[in-house]
């Protein structure tokens, strides 16, 4: 290949060095992205940021300079438009199921790839043990033990430290996509009663597992189900789709799950609402509107706790997809859908690409910024 694409990574956490050389990731992973970086290395010419999370300015000076053709990032890179002004960009892509940290410009005709369809399993073995440690109050038990607090004098007893299991309630998943419909598979033999809302009724789902119900308003999943959990992408519809209205219809002592993007909850009302006692709901979240969680949310998340002791509250740093060999095959996919890029001559060469809904529905009709790199390739 007489030009060398231009390939700019906005970690070395991508690189061999780094996730390709972590032991706890299966050996046939690691070995899979060495390889992967080999054959890119032959077939581009990449720069990597000389660290893990680069501030704005430092993305937008070393992509100025280096002037790529492909970007490739992850979540906690913040992809703004300025960044994408020079033509030479053609495609980005995110080592993550969501997007929305990317900015898209105003014309749209940057190809961006994800990695779905490895992560599912995963994030859906995280959910349900977010919801089993709420249910049984796991947290605030264990930190009793460690502060020292289970003593003789809190001898066990029949009335004490109660809690509840999950075959007596009621699921509601928002949003049945690959991780709300793993939950279901997960769950469903255990003989939960699982409701769901999506913007359509999964009837060949639904065939698989009769008992699951379709509900067609989202209030009825807020006003019915015991555990609510959100399994939706964030995008201009979706963001604090979880309003004041939807977290007033919650049950008394109905747990809220969140393993899928902060915004998704208006959180600044979820707050007032548990402050003045409007509601009274357990949460185990995993994701936040601010990452990492500002000092001031999570000290009027203490207070609540320390106001209202009986209210479950479990806290994680945004970890649902973190086991090894998920992270693994999400660079594996990563990396070889660039290379899938940099290799095409045509529309037909992206068809195993992991392009994003949006832009898969529209890649044979719209103009893209890789059609002259098609062009120059001839």
């Amino acid at each position: 290949m007489a030009y060398l694409p231009k390939v700019y990574f906005t970690s070395k956490v991508f690189t061999i060095e780094k996730i390709g050389s972590n032991e706890k990731i299966n050996q046939n992973i690691r070995i899979a992205i060495k390889n992967l970086w080999q054959k890119l290395n032959d077939i581009s010419e990449t720069k990597i940021f000389n660290g893990r999370f680069p501030t704005k300015e430092q993305l937008q000076n070393e992509i100025s300079i280096f002037n790529p053709n492909i970007i490739g990032c992850h979540l906690a890179h913040q992809i703004i438009a300025k960044m994408l002004e020079s033509p030479a960009v053609f495609a980005i892509a995110t080592s993550t199921v969501g997007y929305n940290h990317i900015e898209k410009i105003e014309k749209d005709d940057i190809i961006i790839t994800h990695t779905p369809g490895v992560l599912h399993d995963t994030v859906a073995d995280y959910t349900i043990a977010l919801i089993m440690a709420n249910l049984r109050n796991l947290i605030d038990l264990h930190i009793s033990v460690w502060n020292g607090e289970w003593t003789a004098k809190s001898k066990w007893d029949l009335d004490q430290t109660l809690s509840s299991v999950i075959t007596n309630k009621v699921l509601g998943i928002v949003g049945l996509g690959e991780i709300g419909k793993e939950v279901v598979k997960k769950l469903y033999p255990w003989g939960v009663k699982i409701i769901y809302y999506d913007i359509k009724q999964m009837e060949e789902f639904e065939k698989e597992f009769p008992l699951l119900e379709f509900k067609e308003n989202l209030e009825d999943i807020f006003q019915e189900a015991d555990i609510v959990s959100l399994h939706i992408p964030l995008n201009k519809d979706t963001e604090k789709i979880v309003d004041r209205n939807l977290l007033k219809l919650m049950k008394k002592n109905a747990l809220l799950v969140n393993t899928a993007r902060g915004p998704l909850i208006d959180f600044d009302a979820l707050l007032d609402l548990l402050e003045t006692k409007e509601i009274q709901i357990n949460l185990a979240l995993d994701v936040f509107p601010i990452e990492p969680l500002d000092a001031k949310t999570l000290k009027r998340l203490k207070a609540i706790k320390k106001n209202q002791p009986e209210i479950r509250i479990i806290l994680i740093s945004h970890n649902a997809s973190a086991s090894a060999d998920t992270r693994g095959k999400m660079v594996q996919l990563f990396l070889d859908d660039i290379i899938k890029i940099i290799e095409s001559c045509n529309v037909d060469d992206l068809k195993d690409v992991h392009i994003i809904p949006e832009h898969r529905n529209q890649i044979v009709e719209r103009e893209w910024r890789i059609l002259n790199y098609w062009k120059n390739k001839k």
